[in-house]
C-alpha cells in the first residue's frame, strides 16, 4: 500500500493561515448577528498597560488585592495561558488592534504605529453594527485617528507626538486646576521609583478614565449596540498611586521577587 505524505507546515505557516482563516469567518459572522433580529451584546473593554498576568487576587497572588477585577474572573473566564507575542507597548497593541503577530503587522520592536493597516478589529465591528468609543491610552499614530471609533477621549500619558496635540485629559485639568502641576508627583513615564500621587485623587489620570467611562454608560442611550474601550495608563509608570492605595501594602509584607536561573549568567 503505497501512502502520500503530507507537506509540512511550519509554525508561521500555521498561524498565518489561521489568522486568515479566523479573520475571514469572524467578520460575516459579526454583520449576520448584528442584521438579525436579536440585539448583540454591548462590549465593555476594560484594558490596563504593563499588568503582570501573576498580580491578581485570582491567580493565586495572596499578597495583591484586586477585588473587582477578582470579581469579573469569577463570573467569566480567566485564561491563564495567556501570552503576549511582543512585550513592548506599542507592538502589543498592535496585536491588538489587528489581530496579527509581528511578523505580519511589522513592529517587531517598539515604535509608531502604522496609520493604517488591511484589517482593523473597531472598523470590522463598526462595519458589522456597533457603535464604538474609546477613553483613555490608545497608543497609535496619528493620536486622535479614530480606527473606526465614532469619538476618543484621550489620555496618553504626557505624550504629544502629533503637533499641536494635548491629551483630553490634559485639557480637562486645565480646566478643573489651572493653577496646578498635573506633573506635580515629579516621576518620568519610565522612571522605575515610585512615590504618592501628590495631588487630591480626583486629579489622578486612573480617576479620570474611570468617570468617563460611568458617565458613558450612565448616559449612552443609542439604538445600536456599543463596544466601549476604556484604557487605564496604570499600572505603567509614573508609579504614582494615591496615598491610600500605597498604604494598602506594607514593605515586609512583599514576596522576593522572582529570578530565572538564566540571570544567574
Amino acid at each position: 500500500m503505497k501512502t502520500s505524505s503530507m507537506p509540512t507546515m511550519t509554525r508561521r505557516d500555521f498561524l498565518k493561515h489561521t489568522a486568515c482563516a479566523s479573520s475571514a469567518l469572524i467578520a460575516p459572522r459579526l454583520a449576520h448577528s448584528a442584521s438579525g433580529s436579536q440585539r448583540q451584546p454591548n462590549i465593555l473593554y476594560l484594558m490596563t498597560d504593563q499588568h503582570r498576568g501573576d498580580c491578581l487576587g485570582c491567580a493565586g497572588n495572596a499578597v495583591i488585592k484586586t477585588p473587582n477585577l477578582d470579581s469579573i474572573a469569577a463570573e467569566g473566564v480567566r485564561f491563564s495561558n495567556a501570552y503576549t507575542s511582543t512585550p513592548s507597548c506599542t507592538p502589543a497593541r498592535n496585536a491588538l488592534l489587528t489581530g496579527l503577530s509581528p511578523w505580519h503587522h511589522g513592529m517587531l520592536g517598539y515604535g509608531r504605529v502604522a496609520g493604517q493597516y488591511r484589517f482593523e478589529l473597531p472598523q470590522a465591528l463598526r462595519d458589522a453594527g456597533y457603535y464604538l468609543f474609546g477613553i483613555g491610552k490608545m497608543h497609535w499614530y496619528p493620536q486622535r485617528k479614530l480606527r473606526g471609533y465614532y469619538g476618543l477621549l484621550l489620555d496618553e500619558s504626557g505624550r504629544s507626538e502629533t503637533p499641536g496635540f494635548v491629551s483630553d485629559y490634559r485639557l480637562w485639568f486645565r480646566e478643573q486646576a489651572p493653577d496646578l502641576d498635573p506633573d506635580a508627583t515629579g516621576i518620568g513615564w519610565n522612571d522605575y521609583r515610585a512615590k504618592p500621587y501628590a495631588l487630591p485623587e480626583r486629579f489622578h489620570p486612573t480617576t479620570w478614565t474611570g468617570d468617563r467611562a460611568v458617565e458613558f454608560l450612565a448616559n449612552h442611550a443609542r439604538p445600536e449596540p456599543f463596544l466601549l474601550k476604556v484604557s487605564f495608563a496604570r499600572p505603567h509608570s509614573p508609579y504614582d498611586p494615591p496615598q491610600r492605595f500605597f498604604d494598602m501594602y506594607d514593605v515586609d509584607d512583599m514576596p522576593a521577587p522572582s529570578v530565572g536561573d538564566w540571570a544567574k549568567r
